[in-house]
Parts: C-alpha cells; sequence; structure tokens
C-alpha cells in the first residue's frame, strides 16, 4: 500500500496522516504487516548547526517506520484506527550523514509474539549509503471494540 498526503492531508490508502507526519512530510511507500518503508526528503529546517542531517529527524524516522512494521498492516477501511502499540525501546547507531536528497527508511519485523514485536531499520540516503541502524522493541495492544 502506498500512503501519499495530498493538499487535504488525506493519503491514497484507509487512514490519515496525523499533524505530526504532515508537518514532517514522509511518505509510506511500503506498509504490510511486518514491513515497512518511509521515505523524507531533507529541507533546511532538518539540519543541524553545521548543516548536515540532524539525528532527531533519523530517529523520527526510524520509529515511525519501525511502528508500521511492528503493529501491523494499515487498517482496512476508512475511518479505523491504525494497529495500536508503543515503542519499549529504540538503539539507533548513527553512520553517515546528509546534505540534502531524500532518506529511506526500512523496517522488518525480526521476532515476537503476540504483545511484543522485534524489528531491524536500517535508514539510506539516496546514493544507497548508511545513515543509520537501528533495533527497536514495541508493545502490541489488543483492538478495542
Amino acid at each position: 500500500m502506498t500512503l501519499k498526503p495530498d493538499a487535504n492531508g488525506m493519503i491514497d490508502g484507509p487512514t490519515h496522516l496525523s499533524e505530526f507526519q504532515k508537518l514532517i512530510g514522509w511518505e509510506v511507500p511500503v506498509w504490510e504487516d511486518g514491513h515497512a518503508v518511509v521515505t523524507c526528503t531533507l529541507r533546511p529546517e532538518f539540519t543541524n548547526r553545521r548543516g548536515g542531517l540532524h539525528g532527531g529527524l533519523v530517529a523520527t524516522l526510524i520509529d515511525a517506520v519501525a511502528g508500521h512494521a511492528a503493529l501491523g498492516p494499515p487498517p482496512e477501511r476508512p475511518g479505523e484506527p491504525a494497529p495500536p502499540g508503543v515503542t519499549l525501546s529504540l538503539t539507533i547507531n548513527f553512520l553517515g550523514t546528509l546534505r540534502e536528497g531524500t532518506l529511506t527508511a526500512t523496517a522488518r519485523r525480526t521476532g515476537g509474539g503476540k504483545s511484543i514485536a522485534f524489528v531491524h531499520v536500517t535508514v539510506e540516503g539516496p546514493d544507497g549509503s548508511p545513515i543509520a541502524e537501528a533495533t527497536g522493541t514495541f508493545r502490541k495492544f489488543a483492538p478495542k471494540g
């Protein structure tokens, strides 16, 4: 499933982007059970005082894409909430930086069970250069209703 914002903040899919997602401007070209990809184009406000990619943006994308992969596929119908859960831990290794272009964060669920999921994430620059690697642990909640 591809999720992209339009002028109204809607996406091509069964759910809505949050205000935070719209602010950052990321897109979700892949969201499946156990696998997700998030992309984000670097803007001047995403840089640190030296003009390079701010690590906080990298951490944000990692948390987002890992949560998508950890918690399951997107809702099937418009208006349904996304699968519920929370981040328990993230460990990030920063490997490189970027001054312009698009970041691609790819996450795969690597294990877990009924209520816990483990995820591995890679973040790459537009040329495939490594920007970061991460692992995360997520708690899944049963949907209400």
